[in-house]
């Protein structure tokens, strides 16, 4: 499951780029981030905890930094397992940074979501309602930290 956005930030390209380098700020601005741990340099940990039909379902990552251009573009991979449910997933996220204006930036990003096991069936459930809504949240996050 594929979902590409864009979004503009008020702040020059560089200081966007840190942000986006830096789990510790950027991970709580995915909805339903609850913890952020930084394992290394390139590679963190996460605990997710999202509502499907008000039954919550807490989700384990470990993220890593698969590609890295200084203030252009950006990969990670986040892995993970829903702690009391059977399967996994695999998220894929790019952000490509560019300016707009001197202090502006147009972030263009992609996720790339699979699912497997019982997640899959609530997850494709989870996605299909609010896909817009937890987008337009990230969207609003990053956009605040500026």
């Amino acid at each position: 499951m594929k979902k590409v956005d864009t979004f503009v930030v008020n702040a020059d390209r560089a200081t966007v780029y840190k942000v986006f380098m830096d789990p510790m700020k950027l991970g709580p601005c995915f909805p339903g981030c609850k913890e952020v741990k930084q394992l290394s340099p390139t590679t963190y940990e996460t605990l997710v905890e999202v509502k499907v039909q008000f039954v919550p379902i807490k989700i384990l990552g470990v993220g890593e930094l698969k590609e890295s251009i200084e203030n252009e573009r950006i990969v990670v991979e986040m892995k993970g397992k829903p702690v009391s449910l059977a399967g996994s997933f695999t998220n894929t996220l790019t952000a490509n940074l560019k300016t707009i204006e001197p202090n502006k930036t147009l972030v263009e990003y992609e996720m790339d979501f699979e699912m497997t096991g019982k997640l899959a069936s609530i997850g494709e459930l989870l996605m299909k309602g609010s896909k817009n809504k937890q987008s337009a949240e990230f969207m609003k996050n990053v956009q605040e930290l500026f």
